[in-house]
């Protein structure tokens, strides 16, 4: 363990202790539970906006899913769904309603700690009932301890004494599908999420409803991502030498083997995606200075009261009204995180106003403007007392979370991963041909 670890883990002791101290009042886990504010008057949206001079990003610009609900969250702690991995998006995996908050939910993967837990509104289409994966023929990654081919919902549920999510309260099952021209296995040249400099040789891993799974070609699937066929991340072959852009090309494609798309097709027997089915949508209407409602990223329990500090034709940035421009971020305009003035209010979520100072007893984070709500290392741990275990510290800042790898070591099935080498994602730079990991496929018979 590095010295790094063993002092958090120090620290982390300590806080136990401080928290033991003041009648264990903490949780292990934080319920979504904000102490009274110390405030000389009500916060409204209205007085605010007037009194910062600035308008609220119109409601015609945000998409159905960030909108106002037209329906209640309909989920109860302890229903059973199949979801996706936001850390490893072409997984699907077993999980449980762990909290609800307005039209909010935490997902708890089954057989994994709480600090691998994470939040989706009720309406995501990442979110599906028991069977799901089964009648689209995707594969659904089971709870450790569960033997692929001999798991059956029914069975689990009853063991788990838990119960079925039903399928009413998934909205995305109602949602019209209209056809894009689209089909599993045909190439495309799609942006790298990870590194947005980067445009590469991909292929359609699957197609459901309005959905496509982007798979880069000769890599493993931790890059993988899923988005609508109006997506502004993925292109037609021949874009890239069009618009005099670098093609990143497979691994196995190096001086002096020469890619064309034309060879590479007939080589790997596939079909290029018809360049009529790319429909990109249009930039969004959003500009500077617009006030909206963002979940906080770095502690996602959380919402708060934000301002559009700057805009590309498909991404805003955001900034925590209240904080330094240190915590800005970018996110797409369509983002689930992204709503518009009011929308805590309407489903019953507490807001985070500019310059809140909740009092929780016991509490003493050092870092400004911090509650002490929250975690570095997730929701397994409710509160926090040092800057280490602070979310919004300069020590954790630019670090994603000091949680491991959910799947890191462990065998997928029959599919194990196998990290050779840790790479660098260089914004501006080519991918190296050097894979971070290898897979290797292991039957059984």
């Amino acid at each position: 363990m590095e010295s790094g670890d063993e002092e958090e883990d120090n620290i982390e002791e300590e806080e136990e202790k401080v928290k033991s101290s003041k009648g264990r009042r903490a949780a292990k886990v934080a319920r979504l539970v904000i102490a009274p504010l110390v405030k000389k008057k009500n916060w409204s949206w209205s007085a605010y906006l007037e009194e910062e001079r600035t308008i609220a990003a119109p409601l015609k610009l945000f998409k159905e899913h960030q909108s106002f609900p037209q329906s209640r969250n309909g989920f109860k702690v302890g229903m059973k769904l199949e979801g996706l991995d936001p850390c490893h998006p072409a997984l699907f995996c077993v999980l449980t309603v762990a909290e609800v908050q307005g039209y909010r939910i935490r997902l708890h993967f089954d057989g994994y700690p709480e600090c691998y837990d994470f939040w989706v509104n009720a309406d995501s289409w990442d979110v599906k009932p028991p069977g799901w994966c089964e009648k689209t023929s995707l594969k659904l990654l089971l709870p450790k301890g569960c033997r692929d081919g001999e798991f059956n919902w029914n069975t689990y549920v009853k063991n788990c004494r838990g119960q079925l999510a039903p399928k009413h309260l998934f909205k995305s099952l109602n949602t019209s599908v209209t056809p894009s021209g689209f089909r599993a296995g045909m190439k495309l040249e799609a942006v790298d999420r990870k590194n947005p400099s980067l445009i590469c040789v991909a292929t359609i891993a699957a197609a459901v409803d309005n959905r496509l799974l982007i798979h880069f070609d000769n890599w493993d699937d931790s890059y993988d991502y899923w988005c609508d066929a109006s997506s502004p991340y993925i292109h037609p072959l021949g874009f890239c030498e069009e618009a005099e852009l670098t093609l990143t090309t497979p691994a196995d494609y190096k001086p002096p083997k020469v890619f064309t798309w034309e060879k590479y097709l007939e080589e790997t027997g596939a079909q290029a995606a018809p360049a009529r089915a790319f429909k990109q949508r249009p930039p969004h209407g959003f500009h500077v200075g617009m006030k909206l409602e963002a979940v906080d990223k770095r502690n996602a329990m959380l919402i708060r009261v934000s301002t559009i500090s700057d805009v590309e034709d498909h991404r805003i940035k955001i900034h925590f009204d209240g904080w330094s421009e240190e915590y800005d971020y970018w996110l797409d305009a369509d983002s689930p995180d992204l709503h518009p003035v009011g929308w805590c209010q309407k489903i019953g979520h507490p807001l985070q106003h500019p310059n809140d100072s909740p009092v929780l007893p016991g509490q003493g984070c050092p870092t400004p403007g911090c509650s002490g709500v929250g975690h570095i290392r997730g929701p397994r741990y409710g509160t926090h007392y040092t800057a280490v275990s602070c979310p919004y510290s300069d020590l954790n800042l630019n670090k994603d979370g000091l949680v491991p790898d959910r799947l890191n070591g462990e065998s997928l099935k029959e599919i194990f991963f196998i990290k050779v080498k840790s790479q660098p994602r260089l914004p501006k730079t080519a991918r190296s041909n050097t894979p971070s990991h290898i897979y290797v496929t292991m039957w059984k018979y």
